[in-house]
């Protein structure tokens, strides 16, 4: 397996779409001789890594989500805060900026791995070095219309979930699994949203022929 890893925290961008992301990847895809794809999304990252798989079916063999957010008429299924978040970002991203500054100060909850800990907080540190605007302005364009339909991602999906997740509870998990043509929901058990200590395991689930 190769492995590329595109970072999304990177400066505001206006205008931007999960299809423009997606247009992104593939060119990078191409530069690196990458012919065929598996995709993996965490959280923000899933609707990016569906909006790929929908843009190149023949190119996407598999797709995981992990805690992934859901389409934008199931932000019901969400926490009251985040979709505060997501309708402030949508009128301005600039109304949802200190909120998420604040969030990206608190602590998060252990995954069971002290050197996963220590990684992601030194990961949340640095998306958050130059501000929140990144995080709202992504908010936005999750929150609006993706541009594509659940219907259009024929590579099968596989969701991994936490039965602990507070953040993006299970019941989006199964919402996907209704509505995308080939998914099947996986659910650790005892533990949340940081499912870093699966990461083999879900690497070797999208790389299976």
């Amino acid at each position: 397996m190769r492995l590329l890893a595109v970072d999304r925290c990177g400066p505001a961008v206006r205008g931007r779409t999960l299809l423009q992301f997606a247009d992104e990847v593939l060119s990078l895809a191409d530069a690196r001789g990458a012919a065929e794809l598996a995709v993996v999304g965490w959280s923000a990252g899933g609707p990016h890594a569906l909006a790929l798989a929908a843009r190149a079916p023949d190119r996407v063999r598999r797709v995981a989500l992990v805690a992934s957010m859901p389409v934008p008429d199931g932000l019901r299924l969400m926490p009251s805060s985040i979709r505060v978040a997501v309708r402030a970002a949508r009128v301005s991203p600039r109304l949802a900026v200190r909120g998420l500054e604040r969030w990206g100060r608190m602590p998060t909850l252990s995954t069971g791995s002290d050197a996963a800990d220590a990684a992601y907080a030194r990961g949340r540190i640095e998306a958050f070095r130059g501000g929140g605007e990144w995080l709202a302005r992504e908010l936005a364009y999750l929150g609006r219309p993706w541009g594509f339909g659940l219907a259009d991602v024929q590579a099968p999906v596989a969701l991994w979930w936490g039965s602990g997740d507070v953040v993006t509870p299970p019941a989006i998990g199964r919402e996907y699994v209704r509505r995308l043509p080939n998914a099947e929901l996986r659910i650790v058990d005892g533990t949340h949203q940081l499912l870093f200590q699966r990461w083999e395991d879900i690497l070797a689930d999208v790389c299976r022929p």
